[in-house]
């Protein structure tokens, strides 16, 4: 067992020469039907699936905190921190804790938040409002809030609906996209046809001849 690694809480990987199929942040592998459940960087225990509304997230029975897929992010922080987020994450130190999977330290960074969905540093960008320090374990992409951290942080904010200038455009980028495609597969249609004419002719000289005759008789007239 390598340093750092908990029992029960490895994860197969290709290397070990078993595909794995991933099932949100559950690994299972054909020849190992177990699930790999992840545990509390602080305290090791499980940690137990639940959801709030909408939100799907891993929380410590012990009350440490609770975890949520990137994936799952999106349905709870705006856009502009979890491309912030991410971005920090592949680049940050590692932090104390360890991963809820196979024991490796996350990743550990100060998250800044505001209130819009501009991206950073992008004209419009609003000042932050805070910050709050979180722990990412990039692999498996699963992010670690303390207890609070989550709450910190601005809800997603609701898309602005389409003008009506955007709509007509779309639609007639989809109506164009259409008479391309038609187009397309009429001269294809047509080449195959031609194609299929010349081989069936190639292989009789007599006909060939006798279109030939004909079409000198006709470009003549």
């Amino acid at each position: 067992m390598g340093p750092g690694t908990r029992s029960g809480v490895g994860r197969p990987t290709e290397e070990d020469g078993d595909p794995v199929v991933t099932l949100d942040r559950m690994a299972l592998s054909p020849d190992h039907p177990t699930v790999t459940v992840p545990v509390c960087p602080i305290c090791a225990t499980s940690l137990r699936l639940g959801s709030e509304g909408e939100l799907d997230h891993w929380s410590c029975p012990n009350g440490h905190g609770l975890a949520i897929t990137l994936t799952e992010s999106y349905g709870r922080l705006q856009d502009d921190e979890i491309a912030q987020l991410w971005q920090l994450a592949r680049s940050a130190p590692a932090g104390p804790l360890p991963s809820p999977f196979d024991g490796r330290p996350m990743a550990r960074f100060a998250l800044g938040f505001d209130d819009d969905e501009i991206p950073e540093g992008e004209p419009g960008d609003g000042p932050d409002l805070g910050a709050v320090e979180l722990d990412v374990d990039v692999e498996h992409q699963f992010i670690w809030f303390d207890v609070g951290e989550l709450e910190e942080l601005p809800d997603d904010l609701a898309n602005t609906p389409p003008s009506p200038e955007v709509l007509a455009r779309e639609a007639e980028i989809r109506a164009r996209f259409a008479e391309d495609i038609d187009a397309a597969l009429e001269a294809r249609d047509d080449g195959e046809l031609t194609e299929r004419m010349y081989q069936r002719l190639a292989r009789r000289p007599d006909v060939l001849l006798t279109v030939d005759k004909v079409g000198r008789a006709l470009t003549s007239y």
